[in-house]
């Protein structure tokens, strides 16, 4: 019995020893402050520094310190101001913080591996796109020449199934046309005849070379005229004659030339302002196009086609915009003007002529 109150005092004892030896360095500082009575800002004013790193020391916070250095000599003044174990407090400090750096190399270790992990997962998605891609691919091709070779099998089929009957109709021709040959003409009645049947295929074949001089030309503009000359030379037998057939073709030779001539000569479009300066503007595809004089009043603005030739007279200098400048060629009174400089990556050109 008298045993027991010593046994209990042990256990206590070891009890605090063990929640002593848990304490962190701040846990330190914290308990041994209150108990004497200070507050933070009073601690704070004694060591000449901020009661937030009052707190962060308390709290075992250091990473809100400037750094380990400042961290240790901060505990050194604080352990000196309380009368504490600074050789005490510096080892809690130095188990505490190898603590959490293991903690933060374990977190950055797991955090690496599910990032590697993460990726490992995205290859191997990529992985299988492509095979089942590539798997489509080559079956949808097999059935492809599949269904191609199957198709080309009755196509020649039915080539060599027409091979008989053409043969025939050529065999046919050649026995029928040995008869027609030996045709002899007895009486000179029949010579007229014979004369129309040559005289026919030289003016079916110029109404063929006709037809496709009239194909050459123009829909708009000289398939009506042309159409109107062959019929008025077809005589009242629906045949031509050799003369209006040959008239026909030279009207449609003289009207193709009178085409290809107007189309050659540009459209020169004419604007006058004020002013005695010629600005001339060529075009060789469609562009836009906005011209302003020196106070920004616009003087033309349109869309123009390949082979317009824009002239504008007025007083330089000139602020100029275009919305396709490889198109264009550009004079001010004669003097030609050098676009590439201008020209920006949307191949229009913002600039100023005759400064």
């Amino acid at each position: 019995m008298p045993a027991e109150p010593f046994l209990k005092a042990a256990d206590e004892l070891e009890a605090t020893e063990q929640s002593s030896d848990a304490l962190t360095a701040g846990d330190i500082l914290q308990q041994e402050r209150q108990r004497l009575g200070l507050n933070e800002k009073k601690v704070a004013d004694q060591l000449h520094i901020t009661m937030h790193y009052v707190k962060a020391l308390e709290s075992n916070s250091y990473e809100k310190l400037p750094g380990a250095v400042f961290a240790k000599g901060y505990l050194k003044s604080y352990a000196l101001l309380l009368g504490l174990d600074f050789e005490d407090l510096m080892s809690r400090y130095d188990e505490f913080t190898h603590q959490q750096n293991a903690e933060s190399a374990q977190e950055r270790r797991l955090l690496i591996a599910l990032k590697e992990k993460d990726r490992n997962k995205s290859l191997v998605i990529v992985f299988l796109i492509i095979f089942v891609t590539g798997f489509l691919v080559l079956w949808l091709a097999n059935s492809y020449f599949s269904e191609e070779s199957v198709s080309d099998v009755p196509a020649s089929v039915e080539g060599a199934q027409n091979i008989r009957p053409a043969l025939s109709q050529v065999n046919e021709s050649q026995v029928t046309t040995p008869p027609q040959l030996t045709l002899e003409v007895e009486t000179e009645e029949n010579s007229a005849p014979t004369d129309q049947s040559t005289i026919t295929p030289s003016l079916e074949e110029l109404s063929v070379i006709a037809s496709e001089l009239l194909v050459e030309v123009d829909l708009d503009s000289n398939v009506d005229s042309s159409s109107a000359v062959i019929s008025e030379t077809s005589g009242s037998e629906g045949s031509p004659s050799l003369e209006d057939l040959a008239s026909a073709l030279q009207a449609l030779r003289v009207e193709q030339a009178a085409g290809a001539k107007a189309s050659s000569q540009p459209r020169v479009i004419t604007i006058e302002a004020i002013g005695s300066d010629l600005l001339r503007i060529s075009f060789i595809g469609e562009s836009w196009i906005e011209v302003n004089d020196s106070e920004s009043r616009q003087i033309y603005r349109d869309i123009r086609e390949a082979g317009d030739v824009l002239e504008i007279t007025g007083s330089a200098p000139f602020n100029i915009l275009l919305g396709d400048a490889p198109f264009i060629s550009m004079s001010l009174n004669g003097d030609e003007i050098d676009l590439s400089a201008d020209i920006r990556i949307d191949n229009s050109a913002r600039l100023t002529v005759g400064l």
